[in-house]
């Protein structure tokens, strides 16, 4: 019986390496020289070899049916907002994003990273996300220069998972929308995520994004 992954996995093809994403578990797993041994259909990813079929079972990231998370199509970042700051801040913007930051301590911080990324993929509505296949305008841009002058003064920032899943929260607020971003790159291996409308990275430089490779999108 063919073994397939389950669908708690993300997986990326890496040249000869493949990396997995335990998506409720944020567990990444970087099996040098394993692209080989996966096959990539329809129906999910197909293990095509029975040792990398046994550790990933014994991790449960295996399933005797397909059923592996399909990608979400989402452009190469070929641009971005310079996360610079060109007017003075509004009281509206900053109001909206305290209030955004004051709920992390109930939606984030005691929460399990599945939880955070089932909440953030809820939050999308149909009509936002048609909006997020379009360039930024300037009301959006403007919000994200002022998160990004805010950010420095707020505790507990975090990490990059935080801080995209406290801006898309922001965003959503104002009647925006954004594909929430998951890459990852090797030698050396390096996991990471941004925000994303089209092809406009809004809260990272489109460059320093080049070496890495989507592995999941909310």
């Amino acid at each position: 019986m063919a073994s397939y992954l389950s669908d708690r996995a993300a997986v990326a093809s890496l040249g000869d390496d493949l990396v997995l994403l335990d998506a409720r578990r944020n567990a990444y797993f970087c099996l040098p020289g394993a692209a080989s041994l996966v096959r990539f259909e329809p129906s999910g990813v197909r293990i095509d070899d029975a040792d990398l079929a046994a550790e990933l079972s014994a991790v449960g990231l295996l399933s005797d049916a397909g059923g592996t998370r399909p990608m979400i199509p989402v452009p190469h970042p070929a641009r971005d907002l310079g996360l610079k700051v060109a007017e003075r801040p509004r009281a509206a913007d900053v109001a909206l994003i305290l209030a955004a930051w004051a709920t992390m301590f109930i939606d984030y911080h005691p929460r399990s990273f599945a939880h955070v990324l089932r909440t953030a993929q809820a939050g999308r509505s149909a009509r936002l996300a048609a909006d997020a296949s379009c360039a930024p305008g300037r009301d959006l841009a403007r919000l994200v220069a002022t998160f990004e002058r805010l950010l420095p003064w707020l505790p507990f920032q975090g990490v990059c998972f935080y801080r995209a899943f406290l801006l898309l929260r922001v965003l959503r607020w104002r009647g925006f929308d954004a594909r929430w971003v998951f890459g990852v790159r090797t030698w050396p291996f390096m996991a990471h995520c941004w925000l994303q409308v089209g092809d406009v990275v809004l809260d990272d430089t489109a460059d320093r994004l080049e070496a890495f490779k989507p592995i999941l999108v909310v």
